[in-house]
């Protein structure tokens, strides 16, 4: 059974060949440790079912020209990208690099490799500042 799966925009990077599935992320940002952990996991759970998007060939039977090329699953935040988000990039990339990951991936017949990034590493977007609850 398949459950929905929210991705924002989905396109082929030429330059890269890549196929990149965007999910914006921006805020505004928790205060509260708790409201950050479960915004953490919401976030974590949306990036997690993108790669599985990818890996299961969901990708591929509704974008066929994606079967077989690399996947970017790319987190966008227009307004600045807080430490906590930026972690668990950090921490998912660490997964994807272990051998569970790597296997995954390889094992896969829809891909050809796999990579997780936020925009403002690529220079998708120039502002620094980060939103929190409240402030516009």
């Amino acid at each position: 059974m398949w459950r929905q799966v929210k991705i924002d925009l989905i396109t082929h990077d030429a330059a890269n060949d890549e196929f990149v599935l965007y999910l914006v992320e921006d805020g505004p940002w928790p205060d509260s440790k708790s409201e950050w952990r479960e915004c953490l996991l919401k976030i974590q759970n949306r990036i997690f079912d993108a790669i599985d998007v990818a890996v299961e060939g969901h990708l591929a039977v509704k974008y066929p020209e994606s079967s077989g090329k690399k996947i970017r699953v790319q987190i966008d935040s227009p307004h600045g990208v807080p430490p906590h988000l930026k972690e668990l990039v950090f921490k998912i990339r660490q997964y994807l690099e272990s051998e569970q990951g790597r296997s995954a991936v390889a094992q896969s017949r829809f891909i050809k490799g796999l990579r997780v990034v936020l925009g403002h590493e690529l220079g998708r977007f120039r502002t620094s500042s980060v939103r929190k609850h409240g402030n516009p």
